[in-house]
């Protein structure tokens, strides 16, 4: 009897255990999916958005993406790390919050993207540290646009959009395109 359990028992348990394998590599699979077109999103707001000069330092060669999430991050982000865009090098960084050179690094950015795997207060603190300066903000989480971020992404029937909160673009010296505006939703804070 104890022979038949096992048989049948041991197959069922390999398969529920493939099955999972399985599932979970679709989900990652996914995931770098999803970044990349994030990524390719915020390649062409390099080319749509206009910083002030000051933004960049005096040799004006890299434009500097600060990234805040988990490691599945990276594989993404990959895809536009050392491009070129409007004659400057792509440079991508993951910066850790509890570092010494933490504030120096988001001081440095110039586009700074928060995931959804980072925790509330620590976009809160972000958000604080960047204060006015001429960087565009980019978050996953919800209501992020109508909080102090700039830029906002979000899923409707299966496609990807953005929200714009235009004052706080504004307010960090920041021009948009009108071409871009054309596919942004856009908002107000606390709307």
């Amino acid at each position: 009897m104890y022979k038949i359990i096992i048989k049948i028992f041991i197959p069922a348990f390999i398969c529920q255990f493939l099955l999972c394998i399985i599932a979970l590599a679709t989900v990652q699979s996914q995931n770098l999916e999803e970044y990349r077109v994030k990524a390719a999103f915020i390649y062409n707001f390099t080319k749509l958005i206009q910083w002030p000069e000051n933004a960049f330092d005096k040799e004006r060669k890299n434009f500097k993406i600060a990234i805040f999430g988990n490691d599945r991050l990276k594989k993404g982000f990959q895809t536009i790390d050392g491009k070129i865009s409007t004659g400057r090098i792509i440079s991508i960084q993951y910066p850790d919050p509890k570092a010494v050179d933490y504030k120096k690094i988001l001081a440095e950015s110039h586009i700074v993207f928060i995931s959804r795997h980072t925790r509330l207060e620590q976009v809160l603190q972000i958000l604080s540290n960047i204060g006015d300066r001429p960087i565009l903000t980019i978050g996953e989480v919800k209501n992020f646009s109508r909080a102090g971020g700039i830029i906002q992404f979000f899923t409707r029937d299966d496609h990807l959009h953005f929200e714009v909160n235009i004052k706080k673009a504004e307010a960090h010296q920041l021009k948009f395109s009108s071409r871009l505006l054309k596919l942004a939703v856009i908002v107000n804070e606390k709307e």
